[in-house]
């Protein structure tokens, strides 16, 4: 995979989040430019910040504004966003066996799976 080679398109990250992103730059195309998203779900806040051409990503979760969560990673391998019955989920694929679940509904779930999960 090059740098800017991910499994998910800024479309996808728009309908996981329920919101275009928020550019940094605004004539600048997707690949190069860092984009914001957010979510919030009850008393639960969801920050996403993406610079593709890096794989570069920055999470953090918040409960009742209590930052609970943080993940600051770059050259990610990969993201996905998992279409599954009654949610979606995005997926970080910080190395080969490492990875970041994020789910938004019903409500807001971090899971992490480090090593292959055996």
């Amino acid at each position: 995979m090059t740098a800017m080679d991910l499994s998910l398109t800024e479309a996808d990250l728009e309908r996981f989040f329920g919101m275009e992103a928020s550019r940094k730059d605004r004539d600048i195309p997707w690949p190069y430019n860092g984009l914001s998203f957010a979510a919030s779900r009850a008393d639960s806040q969801v920050d996403l910040y993406l610079v593709p051409s890096y794989k570069h990503v920055e999470l953090s979760i918040r409960v009742s504004g209590v930052l609970i969560y943080q993940l600051a990673a770059t050259g990610v391998a990969d993201l996905r966003v998992h279409t599954d019955p009654g949610h979606d989920t995005l997926e970080i694929v910080v190395s080969g066996e490492d990875r970041v679940f994020v789910r938004l509904s019903p409500s807001v779930l971090v899971t992490q799976q480090i090593g292959d999960g055996t």
